[in-house]
Order: C-alpha cells, then structure tokens, then sequence
C-alpha cells in the first residue's frame, strides 16, 4: 500500500481536488492523509481550526476509502463556545479523533518547541496519535511562528516517545537531515524540491524506517513527488517502508 501522508484540501473546497484524486488513482496511491488550513490564516482563532476540521471530515466522508483526515489546530488560541461547553484545542483533537481522524497538523501558528506546542504534543502521546510539524529553514527568513528543523529535532529529544512527521525534510532537506539525526522523529518527503541524492542521504542518515512518503499536494504533483522515491538509488524493500510501511505503523494501520 502507498500511503501520502501530506495532502491539503483546497480552501473552502466541498469536494477533493479532482486532479489529486485521478492522480492517486492512476499511480496506485490507496490512502491520502489530508489536513484543511481552512483560509490559510497563520495563526488561525479556534473556529477557523473548527471549520476547516469540519471540511476535512466532509471529505473523508466522501472519500471513505480514500481520505483519512489529520485533525488541524492552533494550540494557543482562545477557546470557543460550542453550545453550553468550553471549546479549545483539547476538545477539537478529541472531537476530530472521535470522528475517525488518524493525527494531529501543526502549521505555523506557534513555534514547535514553545510550551503551547509541547501542551499538544504531551496530548497527542496520551492518545497515542502522530502529529505533523510543519518546518522549514528559509534563506529569506522564516514567518513569525514558522519551525525550523533544529526546533523539530529539540521537540523530539524533549519527547522521545512521541510520534513526529517533520514536514518538508525540513524544508533545507540537508539541513533538516543533518538536524534529524540523532532523533526519534520521522520526516516526509513533501514539497516540491527535488534534488538528486535528497533520498538516499535522508535514508542512509535517519534510516529506512524514519523516511514517508508525503507530496504537499495540491501544491506539489503526486507524479513528481512519488518519482522521488520510486527513483531514488535505495533497495526496494526501503522503499516499501518510505511509500507506505513506515506511514502503517505510525498511524497504527498495520
């Protein structure tokens, strides 16, 4: 089974991308792990995390075999009232996981390391659930509250039991590589970089079992994505584990 553990839904979308959806079709992609950012605000309030949750779950509803949904959240945004009851970060990871949701999205709204993000990742162990961090290392500098793979790597020593997909390599995917090392977390291979050599390093330094498969779609092409690995020079049964093994076991699929 390959499984893409990096697809967004299209802002406001009802449906999923048309495209990503023959694509998967076509090169046997059988599950796609897709967050909403809803209106792509960096540090969006508790609703705007609600609503663009309930988008998600209108896809994985229309796409069951196909979508399992990551439940996306701003862990230092105010709560809300939802009828009668106080509504945060803590009851929306547990509404979406309910609702069948198989992990938490990370963005950009707080750093990865700071105390609102460590509050989500200790909730996030309890439940036994993996949590996507966003990270980049931009020559022209980063957003306010946007992670670098050095932060990922100090999350991930804090919390060695916690089950962390770094985002993007890093983004500076040597960079990120080299930051990883010494870790526990995983990192995907999402985005639209693609360098010769860029999976074989990211294998050969974190292992086989550390390396997923994720494309960024609709903002990447599944084709071009998926051809990172399916061409990279690593032996057959590492790509097994990069396209969809590694994903299984995280998301306790297997």
């Amino acid at each position: 089974m390959i499984v893409d553990v990096h697809v967004h839904a299209e802002p406001g979308a009802t449906e999923l991308n048309p495209a990503v959806a023959r694509a998967a079709q076509r090169l046997g992609i059988e599950r796609l792990c897709v967050s909403s950012l809803g209106d792509w605000s960096y540090v969006p309030t508790t609703q705007q995390c609600v609503a663009a949750n309930d988008q998600t779950l209108a896809l994985m509803r229309r796409h069951p075999d196909l979508v399992w949904g990551l439940c996306y959240v701003n862990p230092a945004a105010e709560p809300i009232w939802r009828g009668n009851t106080e509504h945060g970060w803590r009851q929306e990871v547990e509404r979406c996981l309910q609702e069948g949701m198989v992990g938490i999205k990370l963005w950009v709204a707080v750093r990865c390391a700071s105390a609102p993000a460590r509050a989500l990742i200790e909730h996030a162990i309890e439940r036994d659930v993996p949590v996507q961090l966003h990270t980049w290392w931009k020559m022209t500098g980063n957003l306010p509250h946007e992670s670098r793979p050095e932060e990922a790597a100090e999350l991930s020593r804090l919390y060695p039991q916690a089950k962390l997909i770094v985002a993007h390599l890093g983004g500076d995917w040597q960079r990120g590589v080299a930051a990883l090392r010494d870790t526990n977390a995983c990192a995907d291979t999402s985005g639209s970089i693609v360098e010769r050599g860029m999976i074989e390093r990211a294998v050969a330094v974190l292992g086989a079992d550390r390396v997923i498969f994720g494309s960024d779609s609709a903002g990447a092409t599944l084709a071009g994505t998926l051809a990172k690995i399916t061409g990279a020079r690593i032996g057959e049964e590492d790509k097994r584990k990069v396209l969809g093994l590694n994903a299984l076991r995280l998301l306790a699929r297997c």
